[in-house]
């Protein structure tokens, strides 16, 4: 061999085993850091091989671990910045000093802001606020242990075009704590997953205390067992789809129900807004796919104008058709309905709204007490709420159901909470416990375990937790229903009660008795904002 090919192989071989410092997801530009705290900066590189950190004036260095991986240490920083962090060849811009509150738990914690603009648009469009921030952990659910990573993802800014991305209730808590707190920054890292339980965000260790649902996780921790379970259930998925999808009657007529001159003179009329078209008569839910017609004539000044279709929340997916074009859809039941017609869509007479209802369980049925109706430019409306015609397309079982395996025991605290476990965080903002009522009596004890398990695994033993009661929900005649609610809230209450430095944020009194997801995340987030600039430091 050549002496200069051999020197080639040398360096290439050399700069193989040399691999390149790597920073955690979170550790990215735009980054909030947990201000008078010490500054932990923390990653991978080759074993062995030295690292340098520097964050404005402040230096340090370490040296890689067998594993790779090395961990340094600064001292603490008054709030303020922008800074750039660097570590050996690795550069992450815009850093910022400020209180930093880690934000967890299911759907109403998850909420983007673009679910709540009924109420808030022109707030949300006019605030410009830099030095707000949030990371939303990626959904990773984890069986082997905790990760030390998650995937890539930016941090977000309370600038109108990110804030529609935020997680609405710590974005008005974060507006709200910087207006009272002299303008510190605030970031959040919001680690939440719609319809998660409790017990999901429990570590393995604290599953110590808890066998049964420690033996649950051991049941389903082979990778093998879970991808053929998976895989069959997905093929009974796939066949329900077909089903319903190719031998539909709206499918395959000669013309399919969606456009305006299918003849629907002999369809059953029902109002909108009942719950009897998706139900046989003794009163058993008619799954599979249905079909609801609406024809309606528009006001001249109404048309050839663009405009938003409100169909409220359907039970449990739609597609839309308007005069026979596709305008929208929805995959479950508990998103608004918010679509936008095409200008020249809409006509003077003889419009056709056509609603391709898929019901996988439970009785199909459009929701009350929300709008339905057009809305216009010029802020005029038409309702859509009376009669419409209804016809089933094709009758079907439930749909097969899939296992959640995020529901597992401890697998997104492994893939979600332990990559954060090296961050200083000024305080946790849990509001999770509506998949939980049906557990309410054992949830006391379960979130009290969770504040005890957070605060050993952070090594904080005196972190603040904010819990986000419950807001009000189910209409008042579902007396049982409300009364568990209430029994969850009291159960919430207790854990709060009973736990030095946990607070409970009042939100039972608001609410949307027909949505799980009220909109008005603002009063909730102030609270959590009022109560954390009430909570005493300590000595």
């Amino acid at each position: 061999m050549k002496p200069k090919l051999i020197i080639l192989c040398l360096l290439t071989t050399a700069m193989a085993g040399n691999a390149a410092v790597k920073l955690p997801a979170v550790l990215s530009d735009g980054v909030i850091l947990q201000r008078e705290q010490p500054v932990r900066i923390w990653g991978t590189a080759s074993p062995g091989e030295t690292v340098n950190v520097k964050i404005g004036k402040q230096k340090g260095s370490a040296t890689a671990d067998a594993s790779g991986n090395w961990t340094v240490t600064l001292k603490p920083f008054k709030a303020g910045g922008p800074y750039t962090l660097t570590a050996n060849d690795v550069t992450v811009s815009d850093v910022l000093f400020g209180d930093l509150y880690l934000g967890s738990g299911q759907s109403n914690m998850e909420l983007p802001v673009s679910r709540t603009l009924d109420f808030y648009a022109d707030e949300v469009a006019n605030y410009n606020n830099a030095n707000i921030r949030e990371f939303k952990t990626p959904k990773e659910y984890a069986f082997h242990g905790p990760q030390t990573d998650v995937k890539a993802t930016p941090w977000k800014k309370a600038i109108p075009a990110d804030a529609k991305q935020f997680g609405a209730l710590v974005y008005f808590m974060a507006r709200d704590l910087y207006e009272h707190n002299g303008h510190v920054p605030v970031g959040i890292v919001n680690s939440s997953w719609g319809g998660s339980k409790i017990q999901t965000w429990l570590s393995e260790e604290a599953l110590q205390d808890y066998p049964v649902l420690l033996n649950s996780l051991r049941m389903v921790e082979d990778d093998d067992y879970r991808a053929a379970l998976s895989k069959a259930q997905q093929r009974g998925q796939s066949l329900w789809y077909g089903v319903a999808n190719n031998r539909e009657s709206g499918n395959t007529g000669a013309l399919r129900w969606n456009v305006p001159a299918l003849d629907d003179s002999d369809w059953q009329e029902y109002d909108l807004l009942s719950t009897e078209w998706g139900k046989r008569p003794d009163g058993s839910a008619i799954n599979g796919i249905h079909w609801l017609r609406r024809h309606f004539d528009l006001p001249a000044s109404q048309t050839g104008k663009p405009a938003e279709l409100r169909l409220g929340c359907i039970v449990d997916a739609d597609s839309v058709f308007i005069n026979g074009k596709f305008v929208g859809w929805t995959a479950y039941q508990y998103p608004p309905r918010i679509y936008k017609v095409p200008e020249e869509l809409l006509k003077e007479k003889d419009n056709v709204i056509a609603i391709r209802v898929q019901s996988n369980y439970g009785a199909p049925h459009v929701v009350t007490d929300k709008p339905h109706k057009l809305i216009f430019d010029d802020k005029s409306e038409y309702s859509l709420e009376g009669t419409w015609k209804h016809r089933t397309g094709i009758e079907m079982p439930s749909t097969p159901g899939s296992n959640d395996w995020f529901q597992t025991p401890s697998v997104l605290y492994n893939g979600m909470i332990a990559p954060m476990l090296s961050i200083p965080f000024r305080g946790v903002i849990w509001y999770q416990g509506e998949s939980d009522v049906d557990i309410r009596h054992e949830y006391e004890g379960l979130m009290k375990s969770l504040v005890k398990d957070w605060r050993k695994q952070f090594n904080d033993p005196d972190m603040p937790f904010y819990i986000v009661e419950l807001a009000d929900f189910l209409h008042e005649s579902d007396v049982n229903g409300r009364k568990a609610w209430q029994e969850m809230r009291d159960a919430q209450r207790l854990a709060a009660d009973e736990t030095p430095r946990v607070y409970l944020i009042r939100n039972g009194d608001i609410g949307e008795w027909n949505d799980i997801h009220p909109r008005d995340k603002k009063t909730p987030g102030t609270r959590v904002s009022a109560a954390i600039t009430s909570t005493p430091s300590l000595p």
